[in-house]
């Protein structure tokens, strides 16, 4: 297995634009997505209840309104909008050190590693999707393109449970096994995953009960399920992550630090006489 260099050296051009250490990129990664949720419900619970039950309904009116519907409003949907967008590139970029760290992490004791190779790239290639897809179900409005925004959030939801199941085996098989907070993280991660997969056959059944038997009290359980799965979602992505970089750094003896650093270009000058070295080089030897 080919193992990547865990410092990169930093050489004599190169301009060290700044850092960022394990936590802050946790915090900018977690936190944004965790206000975005708390504030747009309590918000429109709070002020704009008319306008979050305002809509036709074909069954009757229901007084708890799903998230779709909740930032679908301007300020709501605002901050959701923000907040969501702004966590994106740093979600990529701890993908991007998960899919390396779980390479160089491997169990060696793991005797299962074309599995283990399959799901370290399906967590790569399924959080990105997942990532696609929660921008999408952002910026498409639920009361204006119904349809796309229903096939967004029922997409997002089935790549979640994907993204779990791969993040959990690639946990199982490797180094963020190991103790103190390894098998924590990991039973975590199980019940986690498991409340999320039997809610998708309740929040599938409320849904039906609403549409197709109008009861309209199915429809506030809908959106009490749907507040509890995004809550999830988060939880998985943000509290898992802290056990299993922060503790990690000190449990493999080493610090994690992402640098930003500009790679200055080299002067024409400086070419002519590289290339005049090389020249005389070549006369030398002929």
């Amino acid at each position: 297995m080919n193992r990547f260099p865990s410092v990169h050296k930093k050489r004599q051009n190169d301009v060290e634009l700044f850092q960022l250490n394990t936590m802050v990129m946790f915090w900018i990664g977690f936190f944004p997505p965790l206000f975005a949720a708390f504030f747009a419900i309590l918000v429109a619970i709070i002020f704009h209840q008319d306008k979050i039950t305002n809509y036709v309904w074909i069954c009757g009116r229901a007084l708890l309104p799903s998230l779709s519907r909740i930032i679908n409003l301007t300020l709501e949907g605002l901050i959701w909008q923000l907040c969501i967008f702004f966590h994106i590139p740093f979600r990529l970029l701890e993908l991007s050190v998960g899919w390396v760290r779980y390479g160089r992490l491997q169990n060696i004791k793991n005797e299962w590693n074309l599995w283990y190779t399959m799901h370290r790239h399906l967590y790569f290639i399924i959080g990105v999707v997942e990532l696609i897809l929660m921008t999408g179900l952002s910026a498409v409005g639920e009361k204006e393109h119904g349809v796309v925004h229903v096939c967004f959030f029922y997409s997002f939801g089935i790549t979640a449970m994907l993204f779990f199941i791969s993040n959990t085996a690639c946990h199982a098989q490797s180094l963020y096994f190991l103790n103190p907070y390894g098998k924590i993280s990991y039973y975590v991660k199980i019940a986690i995953s498991l409340t999320y997969f039997l809610s998708a056959p309740v929040i599938v059944t409320f849904y039906a009960l609403y549409w197709k038997g109008c009861m309209t009290w199915a429809y506030e359980m809908f959106a009490l399920v749907e507040y509890i799965d995004v809550f999830l979602v988060i939880f998985y992505h943000g509290c898992c992550v802290y056990w299993d970089i922060q503790h990690k750094n000190n449990t493999f003896c080493f610090q994690v630090v992402f640098s930003v650093r500009y790679n200055k270009p080299i002067a024409s000058d400086n070419i002519n006489k590289i290339q005049l070295k090389v020249n005389d080089f070549n006369e030398l030897i002929n």
